[in-house]
């Protein structure tokens, strides 16, 4: 006789099983938020909107309601608009996943575990165009060189040099780029999608597990969207390991005993110990994320050997056909000629400004001339300006005439189409224009490198 678990559920919602998996969701993806703004804030929280996506997270990973789940998605949108035009590539996915999700509770006219369960076939979509997005960006020239990789420039600082004799080589480039393609492809797949989901895991967790290079806001939302790849039922067994080990922890009884003291400690600590001490956050953030994430990985591990069903992928909704076609103008923006930073080029080291674009695939077409007006820089009064001359970086000159608008006594001595030009406020320097507010809000690039000295930019 089978169970109901061991059925086919008709869609995510359609059992209690598949609630579960949406409970599981909200949480994970709450920690998610709370890891990615504690972690840039060095736990010293400073604006009413991280303050409020933290505290409202913080809730609902203790009790996880519909209502509070759409206002810390309401309070992340208003973090990333604060924060723009430097909001990171994993803060933009967060954005357009809860964009989907509210787009969906709207239609539905619910907030509850239904109508984010509703949500998950697009949230799967987005999840695979931005990760398409991440790994097609390493298909070019200066990641595939191994002096100039930033494969190989990450593994040495993570491993704390012991990467050394195959630093020379393309063997990590290579390696990463392989797996980096292989995850939405074979997520997209139903044979390998739920053995996919470890290993992506588990890549992931390696990325992240160096103190000296941790990654750890982008894995725990990744954490979180592979779980939607599972089916109920293995999300039930990831949830009973979980379950067996709580049982066993004196902490874990007392936090379910006392969940509002529990919440007001975690925000406390988290949101704020930064101010007391800033290396104590730091420490304190990354040994409970990784312990987090450690958690998730051994649980998906412990599970894997059992056969299980299938996580059908489902269809996305009509409304979420404009979050998804966001995500791949997102992803072609430094091909088009527009923002070059937070779209999802993360360490990739792709270049598409001036001339000579070094992505092998993707052919670039600039719509405009943001990217081609490029000042190679010499000398600046700006402490990484001034850092960036021993890199021999070039960066757009939009890029400039945003940072004196921070900073009106800015000034920068530089190379502009083979001749020097020094701008500034003074008399006889170049002035740097002010942007009009649309542009100095949205438009953000990336310094460039122009020889072969190692350069791995962030984004």
């Amino acid at each position: 006789m089978t169970s109901k678990l061991e059925r086919p559920a008709a869609a995510d919602v359609a059992t209690p099983a598949g609630t579960t998996a949406t409970v599981l969701f909200m949480r994970m993806w709450a920690i998610a938020h709370v890891i990615h703004l504690v972690a840039a804030d060095a736990s010293a929280l400073a604006t009413p909107w991280s303050i409020a996506t933290v505290g409202l997270a913080v809730v609902v990973v203790l009790r996880p309601d519909g209502r509070l789940f759409l206002a810390m998605m309401v309070a992340q949108a208003a973090d990333y608009v604060a924060e723009m035009p430097g909001s990171p590539d994993h803060w933009a996915f967060i954005l357009l996943v809860n964009l989907a999700i509210g787009l969906t509770m709207l239609v539905r006219r619910s907030t509850g575990p239904q109508a984010v369960a509703a949500a998950f076939p697009g949230v799967r979509a987005i999840a695979l165009v931005v990760y398409g997005f991440a790994a097609l960006s390493k298909y070019n020239t200066h990641f595939l060189d191994p002096v100039t990789s930033c494969a190989n420039a990450i593994a040495g600082r993570a491993s704390y040099g012991l990467t050394a004799p195959v630093q020379d080589t393309l063997l990590l480039p290579v390696a990463s780029l392989l797996m980096e393609t292989s995850v939405p492809l074979l997520l997209a797949l139903p044979l390998t999608r739920r053995h996919w989901v470890r290993v992506a895991m588990l890549f992931h967790f390696t990325l992240s597990i160096s103190p000296a290079f941790s990654v750890v806001d982008f894995t725990s939302a990744l954490f979180a969207i592979f779980v939607l790849f599972l089916s109920d039922e293995e999300v039930d067994r990831v949830l009973a390991v979980f379950r067996a080990v709580a049982s066993r922890s004196a902490i874990a009884r007392d936090a379910r005993r006392m969940p509002p003291v529990t919440a007001f400690l975690a925000f406390a600590v988290f949101g704020f110990i930064g101010y007391a001490s800033p290396i104590l956050a730091a420490a304190l953030v990354f040994v409970a994320a990784q312990l987090y994430l450690l958690a998730v990985l051994i649980a998906a591990l412990w599970t894997w050997r059992r056969p299980a069903q299938r996580r059908p992928f489902g269809r996305p909704m009509l409304v979420h056909v404009p979050v998804l076609v966001l995500a791949v103008l997102w992803g072609l923006s430094p091909y088009l000629g527009l923002r070059t930073t937070g779209v999802f080029t993360m360490f990739s080291g792709v270049q598409t400004e001036g001339q000579q674009a070094n992505h092998l695939l993707l052919p670039t077409s600039h719509l405009t001339t943001w990217q081609e007006e490029l000042v190679t820089i010499r000398g600046s009064n700006d402490p990484v300006l001034a850092g960036a001359t021993k890199y021999d970086l070039a960066i757009p000159l939009l890029a400039l005439r945003r940072m004196a608008q921070d900073d009106p006594d800015l000034t920068v001595a530089g190379i502009v189409e083979g001749r020097p030009v020094e701008f500034g406020p003074g008399e006889g320097q170049v002035d740097l224009a002010p942007l009009p507010y649309w542009q100095y809000k949205l438009l953000h690039f990336r310094p460039i490198p122009l020889g072969d000295k190692p350069f791995c930019s962030i984004s």
